[in-house]
């Protein structure tokens, strides 16, 4: 009586051929996912980075103008404007 095989090799190696494709696909799109992620959060850094440096020369700006008005306040006599 011979015996009686479940899988022949050809399926076993199919199956095993696909197995490793599948796995292989599976690295390299988690990999460029996160290559992707990477460039996109230094991507938005540098826009937040740019516009803060905006906020941050408005601000001085605005500060130096009330500055300004301040100082003119402070000086200003009741009888001279």
């Amino acid at each position: 009586m011979s015996p009686t095989y479940l899988l022949s090799t050809e399926t076993l190696k199919t199956i095993t051929q696909g197995a490793m494709g599948a796995m292989s696909f599976g690295a390299y799109h988690q990999y460029t996912t996160n290559k992707i992620m990477e460039l996109n959060n230094e991507k938005q850094d540098f826009q937040n980075k740019l516009f803060m440096e905006k906020l941050e020369t408005k601000h001085k700006m605005e500060m130096n103008s009330l500055l300004e008005k301040v100082n003119k306040l402070e000086n200003r006599r009741w009888w001279w404007n």
